[in-house]
C-alpha cells in the first residue's frame, strides 16, 4: 500500500441532485469519519451502510444521510475508503467538503482516487484509464469497450504476452550463464523463437484492430467534402437535426469545419462539415480549404457531395478518381436530384465505381433521400467499430504495441543469425518495457524471479 495523506472530494457531478457523494480515502479516513459523525458504532462493519447525522466538528448538524467505511485494500484506492452519501444540495456537499478537510483530509487532485487504485495494485493503468473512459462514454460502443477494459481484458492479454516474453528472457539469460556448454543454445534457440513468433503474431493483431478499437472509443470521423454550393452544410444541418451550419447561397459561406457528434445504432459518429474545394485568392478560405483537405485525408468515412445540376468540375473527377482506388468507404451524396443533372457518360461511369451512391434533394422541408442515406451511414459507422477479441483503444496503447513489435523483430533477426545472447537480451527486455508500459507494471525482479525459480544459475 502506498503511504500518503488523506484525500476528499465531491465524487458526484455540480448542481443539485437527489443524492450527492463526499468521498475520503487515506489512513485517517476512519478517524475523519468519526469526527464527523460522533456516534459512530466502532464495532460496525466494513461495508456497512448507516442512516447517520453528519456534523462539523463544532457539532452543528449538516445533514442526516448514509455514510459508510470500507477498509482497505478492499476498497476502490486500496485505502481505507469513507463515504457520505448526503442529499445532493451543493451548499451541503460543500460543507461536508470543508469538515472532512477541517477534520485532516486535504482536497483530492484530479483523478487521485483512481491514481492511488492504480498505486496500490488495484487497478493497471488500462482499468484506471477505462473509468475515465465509462465515464466519459456516449455510445453503446464506447461503453462496451470502456466495460470491457475495466474488467481487465486488455490488460490480462498484455500480462498474457508478458508471461510468454519472460520465458524467452529467461531462456536466453540462462543461455548466457551457461554458454560454455555448446549444445544448451541451439535447443533453447529454438525454443526462444517459438515464444517470439506467439507474442509477434498475437501483437500484430493487436495492432491491426487498432482503428476498430479508436473508432468505439472516440466515435467515426466521417468527413463532409465536396465543391462550394454543393449542399454540404445543407446536409451537416440534416443529419444533425439542427440549424447548425450556416447556409446561404454565396459560395464559399463556411470557411472553417464545424463538428458535431451523432449517434446512430449505437455507435458515435463525429460528423464535420468543411469548406468547398475550389481554387481562391482569399487567404481565409484558403487555409479552410487546406484544413478542410487534412480532414479528408484523417476520415474514417468520406461522404462526397455533388451538385447534380452543375456536374462534376475537374478537381472534383480528380478527386473522386482517387477516392474509388482507396478502400476507405465512401459516400457519394448526389444532392439537387429535383434537378435535371448536368453529368457527362465519363462522370456517370466515374460515379458508377462508388458502391455507396445516394440522389437527395434537401432543400425543401420534406428532404428526400436523407433518410436511406442517414441509415447507410449507421450501417458503415457499425461495421467501422465492429470488432472481436481485445482491441487496443487509445494511442498510447498502439505505441506500446509498435515499440514492442519493432524490438521482437530485432531480436527474432539477432536470433537467426546467431548473435551475441546478450544483444538478443536487451532487444526482448525492451520489447518487455514496451508491453509494460501499457498496463504500468514491468520490473527486473519479474525476470529475475523466473530465473531463480525456474533455473539453477548459481549451480
Amino acid at each position: 500500500m502506498i503511504t500518503s495523506t488523506t484525500i476528499a472530494a465531491i465524487a458526484t457531478p455540480a448542481g443539485r441532485g437527489g443524492v450527492g457523494i463526499v468521498r475520503v480515502s487515506g489512513e485517517d479516513a476512519n478517524t475523519i469519519l468519526k469526527a464527523l459523525v460522533p456516534d459512530w458504532p466502532d464495532d460496525t462493519a466494513s461495508h456497512l451502510l448507516r442512516l447517520s447525522q453528519i456534523r462539523n466538528l463544532d457539532g452543528e448538524l449538516i445533514d442526516e444521510s448514509l455514510a459508510v467505511f470500507m477498509a482497505g485494500p478492499n476498497s476502490y484506492t486500496g485505502e481505507d475508503v469513507v463515504e457520505f452519501q448526503c442529499h445532493g444540495g451543493p451548499i451541503i456537499l460543500r460543507r461536508v467538503l470543508d469538515a472532512t478537510l477541517n477534520a485532516g483530509a486535504r482536497i483530492a487532485g484530479p483523478g487521485e482516487f483512481t491514481r492511488r487504485a492504480f498505486l496500490n495494485g488495484r487497478l493497471d493503468l488500462t482499468q484506471a484509464e477505462a473509468v475515465a473512459d465509462l465515464v466519459n462514454a456516449t455510445s453503446e460502443s464506447a461503453h462496451q469497450l470502456a466495460l470491457e477494459h475495466l474488467q481487465g481484458a486488455l490488460g490480462d492479454e498484455i500480462r498474457r504476452l508478458v508471461e510468454v516474453l519472460l520465458e524467452a528472457i529467461v531462456l536466453v539469460e540462462a543461455a548466457i550463464d551457461f554458454s560454455h556448454e555448446e549444445h544448451v543454445y541451439q535447443i533453447e534457440a529454438e525454443e526462444v523463437g517459438q515464444r517470439l513468433d506467439e507474442v509477434y503474431e498475437q501483437l500484430t493483431e493487436l495492432r491491426e484492430k487498432f482503428d476498430h478499437g479508436r473508432r468505439q472509443r472516440e466515435g467515426v470521423r466521417a468527413v463532409i467534402l465536396g465543391p462550394t454550393n454543393a449542399g454540404k452544410s445543407t446536409l451537416f444541418n440534416a443529419l444533425h437535426g439542427t440549424r447548425r451550419a450556416i447556409v446561404t447561397d454565396v459560395a464559399g459561406t463556411t470557411r472553417d469545419y464545424l463538428e458535431e457528434e451523432l449517434h446512430l445504432g449505437g455507435t458515435a459518429v463525429r460528423l464535420v462539415d468543411t469548406a468547398g474545394l475550389r481554387t481562391t485568392d482569399d487567404s481565409v478560405e484558403s487555409i479552410g480549404i487546406a484544413r478542410s483537405r487534412q480532414l479528408g485525408r484523417d476520415a474514417d468515412l468520406v461522404i462526397w457531395v455533388v451538385d447534380r445540376s452543375a456536374g462534376l468540375g475537374e478537381e472534383d473527377r480528380t478527386q473522386l478518381a482517387q477516392l474509388a482506388d482507396q478502400k476507405r468507404p465512401t459516400v457519394l451524396v448526389l444532392n439537387k436530384a429535383d434537378k435535371p443533372d448536368a453529368f457527362t457518360d465519363d462522370d456517370r461511369r466515374l460515379l458508377q465505381r462508388f458502391e455507396y451512391r445516394f440522389e437527395t434533394a434537401l432543400d425543401g422541408e420534406s428532404p428526400r433521400g436523407l433518410q436511406e442515406l442517414t441509415d447507410a451511414i449507421a450501417d458503415i459507422a457499425a461495421e467501422l467499430t465492429s470488432g472481436e477479441g481485445v482491441l487496443l483503444s487509445r494511442a498510447r496503447h498502439l505505441e506500446g504495441v509498435v515499440d514492442a513489435l519493432e524490438n521482437l523483430d530485432r531480436a527474432r533477426q539477432g536470433l537467426d543469425m546467431a548473435m551475441e545472447h546478450e544483444l538478443i537480451a536487451i532487444d526482448l527486455r525492451d520489447a518487455l518495457d514496451a508491453l509494460g508500459k501499457i498496463t504500468g507494471k514491468v520490473d527486473t525482479e519479474d525476470i529475475l524471479e523466473r530465473i531463480f525459480s525456474d533455473f539453477c544459475v548459481g549451480k
